[in-house]
């Protein structure tokens, strides 16, 4: 049979029935010399680390327009650039896991793709970078490499993979009741981090400095090591590939009066010490109600309901940029897209406009729009590209007003929005939802009409690829103005809470189990 696995450099493979044997110094016997990853393929001893028709293993063979760099098919010009190999070989179709790539030739200004995802990256080093995935359909796929004029491709090089969820909701109690959309992130170690909130709804006085942690491994929630440098609810919590979270956001009312606090302060938890620092700046100015997403270059986006203009994090300085922008969009959406651009749309008043931010060039440009005015919903890109928007309210002035069941989804080809032909069941604003391991998506709580007693305990599966909605099991109690996250492990995480015209806010977690392998 044929030798396929490359053995330690002692062993040898015999020409006539691939068995191993000791090396030896090429002396007619059936062996190869010592040396490097020379081994008998056949009746040749060849390099497996570079021979095109032995690359990695006796009789694997690149393809004509490949070269093969260390044991490595990889469709490139030089060997000096390209990918070896990418750790773990694969991810969960909703993107979010973090895999490590090695190679060579890797400097700043690296492009990262898998097929045609566009991927945030963090070089490390000229042969490792850090890439976390976006979503993309299951199965074995390319991952592409850009600096410059040069490419390369290492072909099904990692495989998207799919798995399920329990369907039996359980509840977690935080150490402090946390109302009206805390941050929430999930580290690279796989704890949430759950930031800011108020104890009582509509009430941006009451708001928090503290935060804390949820850890999978354990169940438990521990307090972070020490409070931020300010209180905020209505906030953000963005994971960035450098394993520190930036939180933004301020306690103010959404056009950016009564503010509690300074609304221009952001911190940096590190979840190596447990502990929080505020940037070396602040932001231009104060932000309320934020929306904020990781760049596919390793910087933020932030954006905010009191102020038309955005600002962007860059944690290799410590620094915020203002980008002139001149759109306020009042409890809108923003979702990065699978070829790397942002959506930002929708907004408070019956909004409908959208338009997509580009990290390489720092500009808007108006897509769209949607058939719907869309405010208090939530967004998700999906596996095969799209971009999917959830109910929301048409129509509200800082109240809500005319519930949606309504969905749209986004054509990056196309920029155009298409009204989906199935709908929720119970209309929603100020809901939840999260795209998990199943390629579904789940759609939690929130206001189904125009009263604050009117949240629910409901929760729809959507499915975009049947283009089904159907019932899931309801949540241990009503719930909205919360968030939720889809954790490392695939569970998915609510938190916060409570809705407006009470005077409490939720005390817990909702936590639902992901199933299968991870």
């Amino acid at each position: 049979m044929a030798c396929f696995l490359v053995l330690a450099a002692s062993l040898g493979c015999d020409a006539s029935n691939g068995q191993a044997h000791d090396g030896g110094s090429g002396d007619g016997g059936g062996r190869c010399g010592d040396a490097g990853s020379l081994q008998l393929c056949g009746a040749s001893c060849v390099d497996l680390s570079s021979d095109v028709r032995n690359c990695g293993s006796c009789g694997n063979a690149c393809a004509s327009a490949a070269l093969c760099c260390s044991g490595t098919c990889v469709e490139t010009s030089t060997c000096g650039f390209a990918v070896t190999q990418v750790l773990p070989v694969n991810g969960f179709q909703n993107g979010g896991d973090y895999i490590t790539l090695a190679g060579a030739g890797f400097a700043t200004g690296l492009r990262a793709y898998i097929a045609d995802g566009r991927a945030p990256v963090r070089v490390l080093d000229a042969s490792h970078a850090l890439v976390q995935t976006p979503p993309g359909p299951v199965g074995a796929r390319d991952v592409k490499i850009v600096l410059g004029g040069l490419s390369a491709t290492t072909p099904q090089a990692f495989e998207y993979v799919a798995a399920g969820l329990d369907m039996v909701w359980a509840q977690k109690p935080m150490m402090q009741v946390r109302g009206e959309d805390p941050g929430i992130g999930v580290a690279m170690d796989g704890r949430v981090l759950v930031a800011g909130g108020t104890t009582v709804p509509d009430n941006p006085a009451l708001s928090l400095a503290s935060a804390e942690l949820y850890e999978r491994a354990t169940d438990k929630v521990t307090v972070a090591g020490n409070q931020m440098s300010t209180v905020r609810w209505q906030n953000s919590v963005v994971p960035m590939l450098t394993g520190k979270l930036l939180v933004v956001g301020g306690a103010c009312e959404a056009d950016g009066t009564t503010c509690t606090g300074d609304a221009t302060l952001a911190d940096l938890f590190d979840p190596a010490t447990n502990l929080f620092k505020p940037t070396a700046m602040p932001l231009a100015v104060k932000r309320a109600y934020t929306r904020a997403v990781l760049l596919v270059d390793g910087r933020v986006l932030i954006a905010s309901a009191n102020d038309p203009s955005v600002e962007i994090y860059d944690p290799a300085l410590d620094t915020f940029t203002t980008v002139a922008h001149t759109t306020v969009r009042v409890f809108g959406f923003m979702v990065r897209l699978r070829d790397g651009r942002v959506l930002y749309g929708g907004g408070d008043k019956g909004e409908t406009s959208a338009e997509v931010f580009d990290s390489d060039t720092n500009t808007f440009q108006p897509v769209g729009p949607m058939a719907f005015g869309r405010s208090m919903l939530s967004a998700h890109t999906l596996p095969d590209g799209r971009a999917i928007v959830i109910a929301g309210a048409s129509m509200s002035a800082g109240a809500i007003m005319n519930a949606q069941t309504t969905m749209e989804v986004f054509d990056p080809v196309a920029n155009t929005f298409s009204t989906l032909s199935y709908q929720l069941t119970t209309p929603r604003a100020w809901h939840a939802s999260a795209l998990v391991r199943d390629g579904t998506i789940l759609v939690m709580g929130g206001y189904t009409m125009a009263s604050c007693d009117s949240s629910t305990a409901g929760v729809e599966q959507v499915d975009p690829v049947m283009g089904t909605v159907k019932m899931f099991p309801s949540l241990p109690n009503t719930n909205t103005e919360w968030n939720a996250v889809t954790l490392l492990d695939g569970s998915v995480l609510g938190v916060g809470g409570g809705a407006c015209g009470t005077l409490m806010a939720l005390p817990d977690l909702d936590f639902l189990p992901g199933t299968g392998p991870g």
